[in-house]
């Protein structure tokens, strides 16, 4: 009877070993703010910038030290996408025409990424597909259509010459390999909307945990009201324009007649 109890309890322990086991791994996680949750356009806008600071909670693992080895911190902020058509031009008998053309259902309108390492140095091939980490990775066409090289670089270059796509930020420094911070500076041609924050925590290539937040883009004032009046209204918007155009000329030769000599 008594060896028959000690076959249950060792059979017990077997089954709810992997569990205790496995309790005492816990995955490292991250802890973050933003210094900005709102960010208003108006007439006087130039821009904008922000910060991202943060913390690394570490895991448990009976394995390894608590602080080795050590981590990766890559940060993405990804505005709101919009469609974009690229042409590719060749030239016919002196004419430059266009001859090939490629439909993109969604590019990120505003794209930065920063990070402890150069993003190839941190993260595999495998993990950056998987996570959707980088600016090729969240390009979006039509069905059918096989995105080249050549047209991937031609929207890259745009946006880099729109400063819409940054990737030379300064590296983000983990202090004891535990906290970090970075800015962010926004360009002056924001899209109004909701931009992504992504914060990931890496080690050997791989993600282990991912933080995102938001900032929230929108216009105020004067900008809010001709938005909204040229997208529901447009008949009176035109109306306006045309009468103040209308007027500023009236107004200008009235001027020139005054100080006419």
């Amino acid at each position: 009877m008594i060896v028959n109890k000690l076959k249950i309890s060792f059979l017990v322990i077997l089954i709810f070993l992997p569990g205790i086991a496995v309790s005492q791994i816990i995955a490292p996680s991250l802890v973050t703010e933003l210094s900005k949750k709102v960010i208003s356009i108006n007439v006087n806008f130039t821009g904008s910038k922000f910060h991202i600071f943060g913390a690394i909670k570490k895991g448990i693992n009976k394995d390894a030290p608590l602080d080795q080895p050590p981590f990766d911190i890559i940060i993405e902020v990804i505005g709101p996408s919009h469609e974009i058509d690229i042409y590719k031009k060749d030239r016919y008998y002196g004419i430059w025409l266009n001859s090939q053309q490629q439909h993109f259902t969604s590019v990120p309108s505003f794209y930065s990424i920063s990070g402890t390492r150069s993003i190839k140095d941190a993260v595999t091939p495998i993990e950056q597909s998987k996570a959707q980490i980088g600016f090729s990775q969240l390009l979006k066409y039509e069905t059918g259509n096989i995105a080249t090289p050549q047209f991937i670089n031609a929207i890259l270059r745009i946006s880099k010459n729109q400063e819409s796509y940054q990737t030379d930020l300064n590296p983000i420094t983990l202090s004891e390999n535990t906290l970090f911070s970075t800015e962010v500076q926004l360009p002056i041609n924001l899209t109004e909307g909701n931009y992504n924050v992504k914060i990931h925590l890496a080690r050997f290539g791989e993600i282990l945990s991912t933080k995102q937040d938001t900032i929230y883009v929108r216009k105020v004032g004067i900008e809010q009201w001709l938005y909204s009046l040229a997208h529901q209204n447009s008949l009176i918007y035109g109306m306006i324009a045309l009468l103040l155009a209308i007027s500023f000329g009236w107004l200008a030769s009235r001027i020139s007649r005054v100080f006419k000599p």
